[in-house]
């Protein structure tokens, strides 16, 4: 009985062993593929975007590295920690210098507000002091009773009736210039379903002016009937938005473009969508910088990043931060600092 247990736990013992080198090689294989391929759809994007994760069933072979006779594991666990370090390993930065500038503070939240949660919104500006606000997801009926936050921010921008596409927000303590938002191209109007694109001129004094856009794409998740995974739609925004964008980084426009933008960076519409500009997290921030995730016993687990700060050429980041605090909603909040060049 003892010889036969002893047979069985070996066999058992080998089928976990070669499971565990076609895990490795399927994933790297599937690595490879979409780095060649760069599908925006289907299993390899789908693939790309939860990839870090596939990481985790590696930890299992923890405890069997210290038995004899388990070599390969220890090579395949070295082999997925390196690989999983120069792919998705969290960045570290240092904040730049001011060059004796005063910096611009600038916030960006998808902020769930139907439910008015003005209180929340109100913690987080007395905390960090933002000079420009951008929001998103935002109810405009619950800013409208928030009297001292629109005291604070005397230059608004959020009432459908300015002409403000549904649900952005832009709260800034410099005056706006002009303001509008990116309408359907002729003949594409198929890929909008609401304007979600705002962009404000503000005068930053001295004959200066930072143009702002503050953006949020449709979700490729569920927005298609009959379809789980769909960003073609998202896409063809994210397309259009930097079509516009392009337009004005060609006329030496001190440009920052916030928001949820609904794709992460390890989709191929990144590419897209930062072409030109500089990501700040990438630049000045710390951490995965993911920023959207769930809510689950009192916690907030932020799983993938897909809100933003994107600055042009002629603006230098200073600092990012990703506040992940539980506040309702589903997003963490982007705090940054910048100063023109």
């Amino acid at each position: 009985m003892t010889l036969f247990t002893t047979l069985l736990q070996k066999h058992r013992f080998k089928a976990f062993t070669i499971a565990t080198y076609v895990y490795f090689g399927l994933l790297i294989l599937l690595l490879l593929l979409q780095s060649i391929l760069q599908q925006r759809d289907g299993v390899l994007a789908l693939f790309s975007i939860f990839a870090p994760y596939l990481f985790i069933p590696f930890l299992l072979l923890f405890p069997f590295l210290f038995f004899r006779q388990t070599a390969f594991l220890r090579i395949v666990f070295l082999l997925a920690i390196l690989v999983f370090g120069l792919l998705y390993s969290p960045h570290l930065a240092f904040g730049a210098g001011a060059a004796g500038e005063k910096p611009i503070t600038v916030l960006t939240w998808n902020f769930l507000g139907n439910n008015a949660r003005s209180g929340s919104l109100r913690h987080v500006l007395n905390t960090e002091q933002p000079q420009i606000v951008a929001l998103q997801e935002a109810d405009w009926r619950g800013i409208d009773m928030a009297d001292d936050v629109l005291t604070r921010y005397p230059y608004h921008l959020y009432r459908p009736d300015q002409g403000v596409p549904p649900g952005e927000v832009l709260l800034s303590t410099y005056p706006i210039l002009d303001y509008g938002e990116v309408e359907a191209p002729d003949g594409s109007r198929a890929i909008w379903d609401i304007p979600r694109i705002l962009w404000a001129r503000l005068d930053l004094g001295q004959g200066r002016t930072l143009f702002v856009v503050n953006a949020h794409p449709i979700s490729a998740v569920n927005t298609v009937y009959g379809c789980t995974f769909c960003p073609k739609r998202r896409d063809s925004q994210i397309q259009e938005l930097q079509k516009f964008i392009q337009s004005h980084l060609k006329q030496g426009e001190h440009v920052l473009l916030l928001g949820d933008m609904n794709t992460t960076d390890r989709e191929v519409a990144y590419k897209d969508l930062s072409n030109g500009l500089q990501d700040m997290h990438r630049l000045v921030g710390n951490g995965s910088g993911h920023s959207w995730g769930l809510r689950q016993l009192n916690r907030f687990w932020a799983l993938l990043r897909i809100d933003y700060m994107f600055a042009s050429p002629n603006i230098q980041p200073l600092s990012l931060k990703t506040d992940c605090s539980s506040r309702g909603s589903d997003h963490c909040v982007l705090i940054g600092q910048i100063t023109l060049k």
